[in-house]
């Protein structure tokens, strides 16, 4: 897609408005996060803390009320030159509320791309504390940053004295090419490329628990990946945006297309979330040879949770699908979204059986399985039967569900269960059939068949369906023949 139809998107999602972060004080505090960590992940230097990227250096430092009180990022002058940092704030005098933000680097950065903003500090529960944010790009991505100490901490700056009118001029003009004065505010998202979609490349989704931390493990498509990565480096590929209580992660360039977002199933601590792209090596599922390996990219997703919110959680991440596939803004402006609904009365279900629970579920759970989602299906199909665990229907749906992603051996539990359940409703044997045959076990699956013909003799498909399964065993053993010899 080009940038017009993702500005289009946008604009729809916002209600016409312009991309820009609308924090109120209603909503938390969100960590935004747009590179990957690297050691040493964090740090202290006086009175300012430190986080350290692949490609980045974020510096924080956290705002006195009463002194920053009326203080605004337009009243900050904050300059950087390829090894130093100088704030200062314009409007009032802060006295030595900036020395901690003010000095040389240990390395250099890329100053055409550091930023700055004030923002509310996610680590304050009340989200009434500010912060002041200094993103500090590097020179040489990849490269670690000393753990000890960001600044050098020394009595002596080397200055020119600039006595004379000459050595004035040339004093004033390297300065003025050394040294870059940042514009408020961060970065915006709808400055990165559109480099790939979530469709193409993320394939599968694990995700699991653990009584302090929550993980996303995402199967990605390795050429989608590569093509990706021939745009922008690996680490500015993903970015993630964390509160207290809602989650949000996509593709960079596709920000409005979220890979996960909803309302967490407890507190987390949002600036201990991070992301880190690895590889997988697992048995192929279903090939024709057991033991079969393969290693795929997978992008493992963390957040911490909060220490009042630890232990199992009965959900992780409260997902809908509505949210998913429709074009999405900020992570402030789908918190308000969902207060605001919270605050319309919701319909009555006082008087709801473990029925209609899982018919609202399996509505939502078609609707995706219809549109080609099925790993959605699953989802939904799953959340019906924990109302309805003896649904033959839904397991034999989940069943589709599991054969359309490849997962033939949990296809053919969920046949098996619904054939235990309801013996006598041919359908079911189709799905065991199929299950059967992709897993090359011909013979029980030409029995499958047989037995759901017998339970509806005037249905022609049945013998199809065994044709089929015996053209399929003949091609497999023609290639294992074919390969045995080429041995």
């Amino acid at each position: 897609r080009g940038r017009a139809a993702r500005q289009r998107e946008r604009t729809v999602a916002l209600g016409g408005k312009p991309w820009k972060p609308r924090p109120t004080e209603e909503t938390l505090p969100v960590f935004r996060l747009r590179d990957q960590p690297m050691q040493p992940e964090r740090g202290v230097q006086r009175d300012m803390f430190w986080m350290h990227f692949v490609g980045s250096v974020q510096l924080f430092l956290p705002l006195d009320a009463d002194a920053w009180a009326g203080v605004a990022e337009e009243d900050l002058e904050v300059r950087v030159s390829k090894d130093e940092l100088a704030v200062r704030c314009k409007s009032k005098d802060l006295g030595s509320a900036l020395d901690s933000m003010n000095g040389k680097f240990r390395r250099e950065v890329n100053r055409t791309r550091c930023s700055f903003a004030i923002e509310r500090d996610v680590r304050d529960p009340l989200g009434k504390r500010r912060v002041l944010v200094v993103e500090l790009a590097k020179q040489q991505p990849g490269k670690a940053w000393p753990g000890d100490k960001l600044f050098h901490e020394s009595i002596f700056n080397r200055k020119s004295f600039g006595w004379t009118a000459n050595q004035t001029l040339v004093k004033q003009d390297a300065e003025a090419d050394e040294w870059t004065i940042l514009k408020p505010g961060r970065r915006s998202d709808v400055e990165d490329p559109f480099t790939v979609s979530r469709g193409w490349l993320c394939t599968e989704l694990e995700q699991g628990q653990t009584d302090d931390l929550l993980n996303w493990r995402i199967v990605l498509d390795q050429k989608k990946l590569d093509e990706a990565m021939e745009k922008v480096p690996y680490y500015h590929i993903f970015g993630a945006d964390c509160s207290a209580r809602y989650f949000k992660f996509f593709i960079r360039g596709d920000e409005s297309s979220p890979v996960l977002l909803g309302r967490l199933g407890g507190q987390v601590s949002p600036d201990m979330t991070f992301f880190e792209l690895t590889t997988l090596t697992r048995e192929v599922e279903g090939h024709r040879i057991v033991g079969t390996m393969e290693t795929v990219p997978v992008l493992n997703v963390t957040l911490v949770k909060a220490p009042d919110s630890r232990g199992e959680w009965e959900e992780m991440l409260g997902v809908e699908q509505e949210s998913l596939n429709g074009p999405q803004g900020t992570l402030e402006e789908f918190e308000q979204e969902q207060l605001r609904l919270q605050r319309e009365p919701s319909p009555d279900r006082e008087d709801w059986t473990p029925d209609d629970w899982a018919d609202e579920q399996k509505e939502r759970a078609d609707a995706a399985f219809k549109d080609g989602s099925f790993r959605d299906a699953i989802v939904y199909y799953t959340r019906a039967l924990r109302h309805t665990p003896l649904n033959e229907k839904l397991l034999s749906n989940r069943s589709a569900g599991y054969f359309k992603t490849g997962q033939f051996q949990l296809a053919l539990d969920d046949a098996e269960k619904a054939q235990q359940i309801q013996p006598r409703w041919p359908k079911i044997y189709f799905r065991k059939g199929q299950a059967l045959r992709a897993l090359r076990r011909f013979e029980d699956a030409v029995a499958a068949f047989r037995e759901g013909q017998t339970l509806e003799r005037g249905n022609v498909e049945w013998e199809k369906e065994i044709q089929r399964t015996r053209d399929a065993e003949v091609a497999w053993e023609e290639r294992r023949k074919a390969k045995a010899v080429a041995k």
